[in-house]
């Protein structure tokens, strides 16, 4: 287990509208602009998926940056192009096909028009879809990826990941907000940045 310490803050503005709204708070807001966080995790053993949760603003996107680096972040999705035309080309289509289905983007319709052209959810399901398809070596995040989409979409998509990430020993690890992905994903850990716990 090692300590993960992080600070997050920032500084009001002076404008007039800030401190005016600034003012009308009974509370310290120099303090309330700034989050601490610490944490004893384990992120050195083997594991396929793991579980950043907390509320917005509470530090999920940061650690994982603090923890596996900035590029952890990777963005697959060509918003000129359509879907599915930007799976490996060594990649039959029937997988490519199988794998857009199992994240929920099911219409035929999505997969060849612009990207441009889909919704906020559709393109996160592209996205997912992507993600699973390129090969990419070391930990994969993954932020909010949930957010923007009905929970029975959310559901398909969490066993879709899980499933492919076990499946073919990959490493995701997942931001997200809601609670209920706890079930669907099956984590081999949790980190809850509202909680600062870390669990197994």
């Amino acid at each position: 287990m090692q300590n993960y310490e992080l600070t997050l803050s920032a500084t009001p503005s002076q404008s007039f509208r800030c401190m005016k709204a600034a003012n009308s708070l009974d509370i310290d807001i120099e303090k309330k602009l700034t989050h601490h966080f610490s944490v004893d995790a384990d992120f050195d053993s083997e594991f396929n998926v793991g579980l950043i949760v907390g509320a917005s603003g509470s530090g999920k996107t940061t650690l994982a940056k603090h923890v596996f680096g900035d590029d952890c972040f990777h963005e697959h999705l060509d918003l000129g192009r359509p879907v599915i035309d930007q799976f490996p080309d060594d990649m039959e289509y029937n997988d490519c096909a199988a794998l857009l289905i199992g994240v929920g983007l099911s219409q035929v319709v999505c997969w060849i028009r612009p990207s441009v052209t889909l919704s906020n959810g559709q393109r996160v399901r592209a996205e997912i879809a992507l993600h699973m398809a390129h090969d990419v070596s070391g930990v994969v995040a993954i932020d909010e990826w949930t957010s923007v989409v009905d929970r029975t979409v959310a559901k398909a998509m969490s066993h879709t990941v899980q499933k492919h990430a076990r499946r073919n020993k990959r490493r995701f690890v997942l931001c997200s907000c809601h609670y209920d992905v706890i079930e669907w994903l099956q984590p081999d850990w949790i980190l809850d940045c509202n909680k600062q716990t870390f669990t197994v």
